[in-house]
């Protein structure tokens, strides 16, 4: 076959490459601004309920939002073979917003943004392609792989976020660093597999020691980072005794052999600590440096200026 041939572009009708992957036919809300940013829930047919109630369809983790705040009706029109998805706010307590402007009933465009309580989310409409590329970025930009926890990026932002809201409702807020006790020697003596294996266990135990309304992420390496809004230094330092009890009582175990490990906690305190993240993050790191210093697998609090 000669190069001319080998050059020639394959023609077939548009019909057939365009299988109609690319029609926006999938809906979703995402959510912005709040305690699961990033996660994202996908609409269906029929109605769902919003809110913060264990009956909601979409769980809003927020004590601004009613047990049943909001609710997503789906209108399909056979004709033209489209949907339009309507939002009835639920006579809430603290209203629902979109774009900024409060509302009773109105139907939703791709990009506009609900406000229920504290927290935001986007509704966006997505073709086949584009639902696959967005789940994959969430998974891989927003959670790391390992632990299942907020990237440090994702973490900070969220935290931004809730620091404001901290300032203008004159809120409290703590700020836990933590990191493994001597983890190095888990890798050295038993392999990064079983160095991966803590990381994912511990990522979870955190999960399950904190409040629903706290976020956690990983910083780096075996060090993690939680903020946990409206709490006290008194609650504060029991979710992170949580943390350290349940991480120093678990077996980790992986083909057969099974190791303990520790980890040290360090809280500081918004704002009594600072307001901006550096200087929280700062601050906590101070004293989680205390808790290495005294003994490690304990938790320390920066003392007041």
């Amino acid at each position: 076959m000669s190069g001319k041939h080998l050059d020639q572009t394959t023609a077939i009708e548009r019909a057939k490459l365009d299988s109609g992957r690319l029609r926006k036919s999938q809906a979703s809300l995402v959510i912005l601004q709040g305690a699961e940013i990033g996660r994202d829930f996908r609409l269906r047919r029929g109605s769902m309920v919003l809110g913060r109630g264990l009956v909601a369809d979409i769980r809003i983790l927020d004590d601004l939002a009613s047990r049943e705040h909001a609710r997503i009706e789906l209108a399909w029109d056979a004709q033209t073979e489209s949907a339009a998805f309507r939002l009835f706010d639920l006579g809430s307590t603290n209203h629902t917003f979109v774009n900024s402007r409060q509302i009773d009933r109105t139907d939703l465009k791709d990009g506009d943004k609900i406000q229920i309580g504290d927290t935001v989310l986007k509704f966006v409409l997505l073709d086949d392609i584009e639902a696959r590329f967005h789940a994959e970025v969430r998974s891989r930009i927003t959670f790391d792989q390992l632990t299942g926890l907020l990237t440090k990026e994702s973490l900070f932002m969220a935290l931004e976020q809730e620091l404001r809201r901290c300032d203008r409702y004159a809120a409290p807020l703590a700020v836990l660093m933590m990191d493994l006790d001597r983890f190095k020697s888990v890798n050295d003596t038993h392999g990064h597999l079983m160095g991966s294996h803590v990381l994912s266990e511990v990522g979870r135990l955190i999960r399950e020691s904190i409040r629903t309304v706290d976020v956690s992420g990983r910083y780096g390496g075996e060090e993690f980072v939680s903020y946990l809004p409206e709490a006290p230094l008194v609650g504060a330092h029991q979710v992170a005794e949580r943390v350290r009890s349940a991480i120093e009582g678990h077996p980790f175990t992986l083909d057969g052999t099974t190791i303990r490990v520790t980890i040290s906690i360090g809280i500081a305190l918004f704002p009594d600590h600072g307001k901006e993240i550096k200087v929280l993050v700062a601050r906590a790191d101070s004293a989680l440096y205390r808790a290495k210093e005294s003994g490690r697998n304990r938790v320390c609090v920066e003392p007041k200026d």
